[in-house]
């Protein structure tokens, strides 16, 4: 009994450092562009990846994570085009760093997914999210100077410990939604523990909100509106007709046709402006300027922005008084990073991921079984803003591969099942 009790606590403290590492190289500043950091983070990731791999052995599932991984082939073409990268790039040392980690990534989040059901994971990731929160209120109350920005067009908006207040926002969104999805759940199962989650869930909210990232609140917002429709979805799925979904269909294609004419009022809401902030003349240099030179296998994996020059001269050509770091769009930082090639390669992965979690959550008989299509809402909204798929951070690649592994071993089914 003692001897369980000892094991549960190291899985979950071993879950829980894979969780911070994921996370590590974007908190507080912009260290994942430190070279020596990168290799600090690289050799960490390396004794975590060698725990996993000796567990996994130690419990003779060696055999059923290469078989798992065999069902997820769709990341391997992505991951070895990444590696191969690392001889034309202009920055060889830290696109092989970077490749590690993504390899070490891949173990540790097949090792989550074969570990963990999916209402285990869910329900980890919210209380990773809830000392997310709590430490990055602390940093906000007791170190300001850290946990709050004061740049020279953003004053007061909440970072916490993150290096950006979109960083941050971002992260808050995720984590509002985990909340929301705990409270959904607990009271599908008429459980008391829904109420601990409907105060974090409000105080989530308030957290995006203090960000003053709009791109946070748009995906926050769109966000509660696929959960809410999704819920309909599965409650009145075996009443709904062919019809239905065309007229839902046509509304949503109105409805984006009305937001496209009156862009310009959307944003003036929102007090930006519809250059998304200053995004679009940048990635218009962006490509013209150096996406141009290579746009077949592009800069190297994650080596691009390692350039101390490209970022001066792009912050120069943008007109902005710092250096640029991060395309502030995830797919465009891997089409600089691996061209063309690579692009397509990580769209087969990431659209393989979508189809995958689809189809799973059609057989959803609860809310924990359409987190996956959650998650890949969520991406793709934050990543169109900000680069949050392994630029400066592995974490929701890290939870993309555990929801794919979890799925693929058949743990999820059991969760819904229950």
């Amino acid at each position: 009994m003692l001897q369980n009790k000892y094991q549960q606590i190291s899985d979950l403290l071993l879950l829980f450092i894979t969780f911070f590492l994921s996370n590590f190289s974007a908190f507080i500043h912009y260290i994942w562009l430190i070279p020596e950091v990168v290799l600090i983070e690289t050799a960490i990731w390396l004794i975590v990846a060698i725990v996993i791999v000796w567990i996994l052995k130690r419990h003779g599932l060696l055999s059923v994570f290469v078989a798992n991984l065999g069902k997820n082939w769709i990341i391997l073409p992505f991951a070895a085009y990444a590696g191969f990268s690392i001889f034309w790039s202009v920055s060889w040392e830290i696109s092989l760093s970077r490749w590690l980690i993504l390899l070490f990534t891949i173990i540790t989040g097949g090792y989550i997914g074969l570990r963990y059901t999916m209402d285990e994971l869910v329900r980890y990731l919210s209380v990773f999210g809830v000392y997310i929160l709590v430490v990055s209120s602390l940093f906000i109350l007791l170190i300001p100077d850290l946990g709050v920005m004061n740049y020279y067009t953003i004053h007061g908006a909440w970072k916490g410990l993150y290096w950006h207040k979109n960083h941050m926002g971002f992260v808050a969104a995720f984590t509002n939604t985990l909340f929301l999805i705990n409270i959904v759940y607990s009271f599908g199962l008429k459980r008391k523990l829904a109420l601990p989650w409907i105060p974090l869930y409000l105080f989530s909210l308030f957290f995006v909100y203090q960000t003053d990232s709009v791109a946070a609140y748009i995906t926050t917002v769109f966000l509660h509106v696929v959960i809410i429709l999704t819920l309909l979805l599965l409650k009145y799925r075996e009443r709904l007709r062919s019809s239905n979904y065309v007229i839902f269909g046509i509304i949503v294609i109105v409805a984006l046709i009305v937001l496209y004419d009156n862009l310009d009022l959307f944003f003036k809401f929102f007090n930006r402006s519809p250059t998304l902030t200053g995004r679009l003349p940048m990635w218009s240099i962006l490509f013209e300027t150096y996406f141009s030179r290579r746009p077949v296998l592009g800069y190297g994996f994650n080596a691009f922005w390692y350039v101390g020059s490209y970022r001066v001269a792009m912050g120069l050509a943008a007109g902005y008084p710092d250096q640029i770091v991060i395309a502030d769009n995830g797919f465009i930082d891997i089409l600089m990073n691996t061209g063309y090639f690579g692009l397509a390669l990580f769209l087969l992965f990431y659209f393989g991921a979508w189809a995958r979690s689809v189809r799973y959550a059609a057989k959803a008989k609860d809310i924990i079984g359409l987190f996956p299509v959650f998650l890949m809402v969520y991406t793709l909204m934050a990543n169109v803003s900000w680069s949050l798929i392994f630029e400066n951070e592995g974490f929701f690649m890290l939870i993309i591969i555990s929801v794919l592994f979890c799925v693929a071993n058949g743990s999820a089914s059991r969760n819904q099942d229950r």
